[in-house]
């Protein structure tokens, strides 16, 4: 590039199309560089003023910052937590949550415009269905109605997202798609699903929150789904993506890629995995970063996978981080400097009150 600035180039102008970035974004990494990008980490690379950011962190109910996890050890950072979603969906009150929304996405900015490091494409809201109550996480979804569930999680949505057309303030990630409402054997099990309660049951709040409350992104599920895990399930990239249109990306819950082939010996090795996972719409792994550089790096060279299909998933990945801002050298953001006094305020201190206090209202 010479003496060009790297604000100088496409990927940093906002004025062209997004297409047109990541055009250049995808012309300007060497092939070495591609395979780096499958994780939810993204490496810094200097000659095209990219950072070292992250997608992910929870924030089901507020932003998670205690830092008390093994890959995040520091001191905590207070943050205004909100009642359980099972909690804020039996208000019925969609202003409300998108009300909560907005103080989630705001929350997530503060942090980070202290670190600079990520957290603005949070895994939430979770929209599994709630059948069984011996599932472990039942406080953490939204119900046992695909309606309820899709509204309200689409008002949730819309608060951290933001009303600007082009630039987000806080993306959601859907989980856990889908069928995964079962707590025996989570990470191996299959859930045997006929049609009719696929598309009118499971698939419809997953459906909502993304055609109505516009998510940026999705969380396959560590469960099958007849047999086949969630990582390598087709209906990631023609439902969720070709039908349903999801804009950004989507992401493997924790460890599921070793999980694979140690817990569903579904394949052989971790190279399998990731080619299949690619072809069937995964972007980035939540996995060991150096295990999943390798697998793909051993997929690659088997000719199970092509640079196209890294480019895919890097374009997915990449449309995300620039519609979050991270690459707006003309200051077009309009989430940015959120004020330090925003965080844990007592106006948002009083939304989680009244959020807690709201009887149940008629729609």
């Amino acid at each position: 590039m010479g003496n060009i600035s790297y604000l100088e180039t496409p990927l940093w102008n906002n004025h062209l199309p997004l297409k047109k970035r990541l055009d250049y974004l995808i012309e300007n990494l060497t092939l070495e560089e591609k395979f780096e990008f499958l994780g939810t980490g993204c490496p810094a690379i200097e000659r095209l003023g990219i950072s070292s950011t992250f997608h992910g962190g929870e924030a089901a109910h507020g932003i998670e910052a205690r830092h008390d996890q093994s890959f995040n050890k520091g001191e905590p950072e207070p943050t205004t937590i909100f009642p359980q979603p099972i909690g804020m969906s039996a208000t019925w009150d969609r202003a409300l949550l998108k009300k909560i929304g907005e103080a989630v996405g705001n929350e997530a900015r503060v942090l980070y415009q202290r670190h600079k490091n990520g957290g603005l494409c949070r895994w939430a809201p979770t929209i599994d269905m709630e059948r069984d109550p011996r599932w472990g996480r039942t406080e953490e979804a939204y119900g046992e109605d695909p309606y309820l569930t899709g509204k309200m999680a689409s008002a949730y949505i819309r608060g951290m997202r933001g009303e600007d057309p082009f630039y987000i303030r806080c993306g959601a990630t859907l989980k856990h798609f889908y069928a995964n409402n079962t707590e025996k054997n989570r990470v191996s099990a299959s859930s045997s699903i006929d049609p009719r309660n696929k598309y009118e049951y499971y698939l419809e709040p997953f459906r909502r929150a993304i055609t109505e409350g516009k998510a940026e992104a999705i969380m396959t599920a560590y469960n099958e789904i007849n047999g086949v895990p969630c990582i390598v399930n087709n209906e990631v990239k023609n439902i969720v993506k070709d039908q349903w249109g999801l804009s950004g990306h989507v992401v493997c819950d924790g460890g599921d890629m070793i999980q694979t082939v140690n817990d569903h010996k579904y394949f052989g090795s971790h190279a399998q995995t990731v080619a299949y996972g690619l072809k069937a719409g995964i972007d980035c792994f939540t996995d060991n970063r150096e295990l999943v550089i390798k697998a793909a790096k051993e997929a690659y060279q088997a000719g199970l996978i092509s640079e196209e299909d890294l480019d895919t998933s890097i374009r997915n990945s990449f449309a995300t981080r620039i519609r979050l801002g991270y690459f707006d050298a003309s200051g077009q953001n309009p989430y940015t400097r959120i004020s330090e006094d925003y965080m844990n305020s007592d106006e948002n201190k009083a939304l989680t009150l009244k959020a807690a206090f709201r009887k149940p209202r008629a729609w």
